[in-house]
Formats: structure tokens, sequence, C-alpha cells
């Protein structure tokens, strides 16, 4: 695997040799995760309490345990030194289509995520929420705006680290321009960001995540 950087980390070299085994590239494994590199770097470095839901993400295109990204292997763990209780597997759940908007709120950051000329793109946005659709200034020319390359997908992820729980709401449906009157002049215009752009969801789906019980 040809990386940007070394690993700098226990969670980064477990990374580092397993996309080696499965003959990945470290581009490769982010996209198939919905993150770009440099995300995944952010990941990586921070470790699950930044974001659970994407390590989760990125367990599974390994083919990982969540723990065994997180905790290295069995033998790994039981050479470490005797410290606190390790927490068990992690509690998945899935949210219900009101719920997803909820969490989402009227507005906050988020990340679209589409294929384009170059393959697949994930940029972070700044989003509003209106009539259940999904509102985000990007340039005419940019890689997010409406056009060829399909759907696009948007994601919400968010991880409490004193409560040991986080969740991550999916949507996926296409783009257009918002071009009623009325609309755009209740919407910001700040100058330099581009055009408003509508998503409207065909799919919605979540997932709540919390730490396990501890392991007796």
């Amino acid at each position: 695997m040809t990386t940007e950087h070394a690993p700098s980390s226990a969670l980064a070299r477990r990374f580092a040799d397993r996309v080696a085994d499965l003959g990945l590239t470290e581009g490769q494994a982010a996209a198939r995760a919905g993150m770009s590199t440099a995300y995944l770097h952010r990941v990586l470095e921070l470790g699950p309490a930044f974001d659970p839901a994407a390590l989760l993400r990125l367990a599974a295109v390994l083919g990982l345990e969540y723990e065994e990204l997180v905790a290295g292997r069995p033998a790994e763990r039981a050479a470490r030194p005797a410290g606190p209780v390790p927490a068990g597997p992690p509690v998945l759940g899935e949210l219900g289509v009101a719920d997803c908007w909820r969490r989402l709120g009227a507005h906050g950051l988020g990340r679209i995520a589409r294929t384009g000329s170059d393959g697949p793109v994930v940029r972070p946005v700044g989003y509003l929420v209106h009539d259940r659709t999904v509102l985000y200034r990007t340039r005419p020319d940019g890689p997010l705006a409406p056009g060829a390359g399909g759907d696009a997908a948007f994601e919400v992820d968010r991880a409490d680290q004193d409560l040991n729980e986080g969740w991550s709401v999916l949507m996926i449906g296409p783009l257009e321009y918002v071009t009623e009157p009325a609309l755009l002049a209740e919407l910001p215009q700040p100058a330099g960001h581009g055009r408003w752009v509508r998503l409207t969801p065909t799919t919605v789906t979540g997932r709540s995540i919390r730490a396990g019980g501890p392991r007796h």
C-alpha cells in the first residue's frame, strides 16, 4: 500500500497492515468507507472517540470486527498491561425516518458524496433542512453541483465522547438547483459561496451506536 504519511498510532498501523493484506490503497479504502483520505487520516489519528461511526464503516470495508480494528487482535490485547475493564462490542441500532430528520435538526455540518469524472468525491458541507430536503451551497462548476454523476449521498455523523454513543444518518437522492424566488429570498446569500443546491432524498436510513457493557 502507498500511504501519504507513516502510521503514527497503533490504530493507523493496524489499518496500514490490513489494507496491505487486502491489496488496497489508502484512497480506495477511504472511498469505500465514504470519506476523503484527509478525513481518514483524522479518524486514524484521533481514534474512536472522534467518529466511532466512521471507524465502524472502515472496519466493515476491511473485513474486521470493530474491536479488532480499534483495539487489536486478542493476542495483542492480552499482552497489554492490566487496566480498566474493556467494554464489550458496540451496540448498534436502527433509526426511523422521523428520528433521522430530528437528529439533523435545522442546520449543521455534513458530507456530500458522489461519483465524479475522476472517481468518488466526498466533501464537507454546511447544510440547511427545508421541507424534508437538504440544502447546501456549492460552485456551479464544482464536483458537488447538479449534473452528471447520478444521485448523491448526504451523511451526518455525531459522537458524544462523554456518553460513549453516537449516530449516523445517510440520505440518497437527486440534486437540483434551488430556483424558487421566494425560497431564495429567505436563504442566506453571502458572496463567494456559489449557488444553493437541493438534495431530495429517496432513501433515508440511520444507525445508532453506543459502547457495549463490560466484558466478564
